[in-house]
């Protein structure tokens, strides 16, 4: 039986409350650890052989790192009687841990320096991630509330409206106290009333949640806009009472996914398609209707030189250029891809090879124009028609890099002759 003393062993207290333990000698930077602090980060002992507080330093967040040193400063000074800290560790597998580190100094050399301190490490992971994500919701919830442009409304069961947000004088420019006890029909266009009707009927008896899209509410200047909208019936007591629901202007919400999918699928730099649409369209280019189909792949040779000699902001430049330039040669129906640094592609619909060629003529020689006002500039290029609808584009993009690669061989041959 344990006395009052607590005169018992601690390695059965930390094993029973499964923490890490660390000791660490203050002025040589030996540490000491146990198969628990391991284990937290992923690792066995003998993995992380020979330990010290590089170990340390080489796991923790580079910003707890630095924290870290603050606090212990702190503790030497005798400003603070203990170190107690959230930190993060990168696990094996690449994750991040949270822990709650917590040790004091426990030993000073005989000038009164500190020499040992030791502590321990409490896994908090769960708990802080469920914290994170608990902050993240209430600041999205905050965010929302204060900056949101839909419409927050009541109506009684007659639809008259007896409570309206802030979004209903923004976005129809109706007074809000002018509008209250109005009825909601009044500002429909009037093809859509019995369409609104019916969904207010319908929330009314369904008691439960609808939607409803493409409905026209009338702003105050005499135009139209389309909303949607979601609404619940109100209950009090178990009887309804009213409506309540959020009404959106779907034209606002489609000019921010078009904003969004620009922003996803365009190149920042020359404004181009990148990677990422090629893999959305791949499958719709694989129609009767757009064989046969051409891909061309291109490199802009010697941007290094021109990035080296002239400077990155140059190298843009004509990169920009280029893109102006491919522009005015593909037609309106092409794709044309910037895949990542200086390598383009285009896919050309319904295309001949005859008229591919006289476009690969058209580029060169406007690339021939546009060096005469600055530099010698010139592109690889090869392509490749394909007339199998069933073969699949990244196939024949290899085929037509082949072709590309070959074209970058020979003018870089034909550089080298040229400079020896």
């Amino acid at each position: 039986m344990v006395n009052s003393t607590l005169d018992f062993d601690t390695n059965i207290l930390v094993k029973a409350i499964h923490a890490a333990t660390w000791i660490l000698n203050l002025q040589t930077g030996e540490l000491s650890i146990n198969e628990r602090w391991a284990d937290m980060v992923g690792y066995t002992l003998e993995e992380l052989q020979p330990v010290s507080i590089l170990t340390w330093n080489s796991l923790a967040h580079p910003e707890d790192v630095e924290r870290s040193k603050e606090e212990f400063q702190r503790l030497h000074r005798g400003e603070v009687s203990r170190y107690h800290l959230e930190i993060r560790m990168k696990h094996k597998k690449g994750h991040w841990v949270y822990l709650l580190d917590s040790g004091k100094i426990v030993e000073y050399d005989t000038e009164g320096s500190p020499l040992i301190a030791m502590g321990v490490h409490m896994d908090i992971t769960e708990s802080k991630l469920l914290q994170l994500k608990l902050e993240a919701r209430e600041r999205l919830l905050s965010q929302i509330m204060e900056n949101t442009k839909d419409i927050i409304y009541k109506m009684d069961l007659k639809g008259n409206l007896t409570f309206l947000s802030n979004a209903w004088e923004g976005l129809l420019g109706y007074s809000l106290d002018e509008s209250i006890g109005t009825s909601v029909e009044s500002y429909i266009h009037p093809e859509d009333k019995k369409l609104l009707l019916e969904f207010l009927d319908k929330v009314k008896y369904s008691r439960d949640h609808e939607s409803l899209s493409d409905y026209r509410f009338k702003r105050a200047d005499g135009t139209y806009c389309v909303f949607e909208t979601n609404a619940s019936p109100i209950l009090e007591n178990g009887e309804i009472t009213g409506i309540a629901g959020v009404a959106r202007d779907i034209s606002i919400f489609i000019k921010k996914q078009q904003e969004i999918e620009f922003l996803s699928y365009r190149d920042q730099l020359t404004k181009l398609f990148n990677r990422h649409y090629l893999e959305k369209v791949r499958n719709e280019l694989k129609t009767e209707k757009n064989h046969p189909l051409g891909i061309i792949t291109m490199d802009v040779n010697d941007l290094k030189q021109v990035n080296d000699t002239h400077g990155h902001d140059e190298g843009d430049r004509l990169l920009v250029k280029v893109s102006d330039i491919f522009r005015h040669v593909f037609p309106a129906d092409s794709l044309i891809f910037r895949m990542g640094g200086d390598e383009f592609m285009v896919v050309l619909p319904l295309i001949e090879e005859e008229i591919l060629k006289q476009m690969k003529l058209r580029l060169e020689e406007l690339l021939v124009e546009y060096s005469k006002e600055a530099y010698p500039v010139s592109i690889a290029l090869g392509y490749f028609i394909s007339h199998d609808p069933e073969e699949d584009l990244f196939e024949v993009l290899k085929r037509a890099d082949a072709y590309m690669y070959e074209d970058k061989r020979i003018y870089k041959n034909n550089k080298c002759r040229k400079s020896s």
